[in-house]
């Protein structure tokens, strides 16, 4: 075979081209810290690296929206830990207006701290966020949740529906809850009215609201409506000449017996008094049944509530019996409504809380998406800088065989 000079050169020009091109590689290794840059050096590889980056940047995402949800939470709890604090202070308001030897000055005293727990209570019913959203206004979130007309009636205009977040591959977090939960759809204390036989209104009136909620809860039936001529969610008091009385129970269903609830005498001026319950019957008494309906309990907001208990505390009209009968029923609103919010901020709690485990949790798996990506793309530092060093001497090697191969000629063998 023939070699020629030209084919010398070319074969050494190759050979030290390689060489070059694998220094160079190995110094962008050593550069940059990956192995590959782009599909073709490591097709399997490339694959790889494309769906963890799309992991990794899913858990970044995952943590802010985290974060997100934990702020908002945050701030709802804050807000309602709030309402809980100023209607404990109306609670106490109500307690001492029921107080019957204060004068008209102190019971204006008393409305005007209530209008001022009134407005506060109001602006933390439509707290906002940083980016200026009601909190609980529900899906309309650039209307307050709770407005007032122009006859000072307070009204809620929030939907029932709540905002989540999705804080993992899984797990979605609900962020807001809507007033119209939260703020309107509280029990308001039962009302009690009574029929006196002939079908007029009785006089009466509640004077001890637990003995009578705790009679109320073990009668009631939600499935069923008003029935006196049955019994059906009505208690019966029938009231003979002599001035005893029988209170019965609700019938369970229609032709059903109704349990005697217990029995009494009339006072000298001529009251049923039973279970927290008074009916005035006449001295001497209308003998008969009187009917009190067991009515289907009723929700509303507080805000309406102590408007209510403002106007009583400033009616003059109104006497110390029957205003310490309001004030009374205004507190079991307030309390229903303080156990309401305190529900709501122990479900948000629990929210808040799990979502620190969310967090803790998504730092974790981002992490090893992380390090799972850098296993396939990033290079040891200590093998690029071998890598390098080897193919550095692999050049300069070439280089040097180059040099001592075409120093020769034919001459030299003459």
């Amino acid at each position: 075979m023939r070699i020629s000079t030209s084919m010398q050169f070319e074969t050494q020009l190759y050979y030290m081209q390689q060489a070059n091109s694998r220094v160079d590689e190995a110094s962008k290794q050593y550069n940059t810290g990956l192995k590959f840059q782009q599909a073709g050096e490591d097709p399997s590889g490339m694959s790889q690296k494309i769906k963890y980056t799309a992991d990794t940047s899913a858990y970044k995402q995952y943590q802010v929206n985290a974060g997100l949800a934990a702020d908002a939470l945050s701030q709802s709890e804050t807000a309602l830990g709030s309402l809980w604090d100023v209607l404990s202070s109306v609670k106490v308001r109500l307690q001492q207006a029921v107080n019957g030897t204060m004068d008209k000055n102190s019971l204006d005293a008393i409305a005007e701290d209530l209008e001022q727990a009134r407005d506060q209570i109001f602006d933390l019913m439509n707290t906002k966020n940083a980016e200026g959203e009601y909190i609980f206004a529900g899906a309309v979130s650039d209307q307050p949740a709770m407005t007032i007309t122009s006859d000072g009636h307070y009204v809620c205009q929030a939907d029932g529906s709540t905002r989540k977040v999705q804080v993992s591959p899984t797990v979605t977090v609900q962020t807001t809850d809507s007033a119209l939960n939260i703020f309107e759809n509280v029990e308001l204390a039962h009302e009690f009215a009574v029929t006196a036989p002939g079908g007029a209104a009785a006089d009466c009136q509640i004077t001890n609201y637990d003995d009578y909620v705790e009679l109320y809860d073990s009668l009631y039936d939600p499935t069923q409506g008003y029935d006196p001529a049955n019994g059906i969610n009505t208690i019966t008091f029938t009231v003979n000449a002599d001035g005893t009385f029988t209170a019965h129970g609700p019938a369970a269903a229609v032709g059903e017996p109704r349990k005697v609830l217990g029995t009494g005498e009339l006072t000298d001026t001529g009251k049923l008094e039973f279970k927290g319950m008074v009916v005035e019957c006449g001295n001497p008494p209308v003998a008969g049944n009187y009917d009190s309906e067991l009515e289907h309990p009723e929700k509303g907001n507080i805000l309406n509530v102590i408007n209510d208990a403002i106007a009583v505390l400033r009616d003059e009209t109104i006497s110390n019996e029957e205003r310490a009968e309001q004030m009374a029923q205004a507190q079991i609103n307030v309390q229903n409504a303080m156990d309401n919010y305190d529900m709501y901020r122990g479900q948000i709690g629990a929210r808040a809380a799990n979502i620190d485990t969310i967090i803790a949790s998504d730092e974790a798996l981002g992490l090893v998406k992380q390090t799972a990506q850098a296993n396939v793309t990033e290079i040891d530092a200590y093998e690029a800088v071998s890598n390098l060093m080897q193919e550095q001497l692999a050049l300069q090697v070439a280089q040097q065989v180059y040099s001592v191969v075409h120093q020769s000629n034919l001459f030299d063998y003459i």
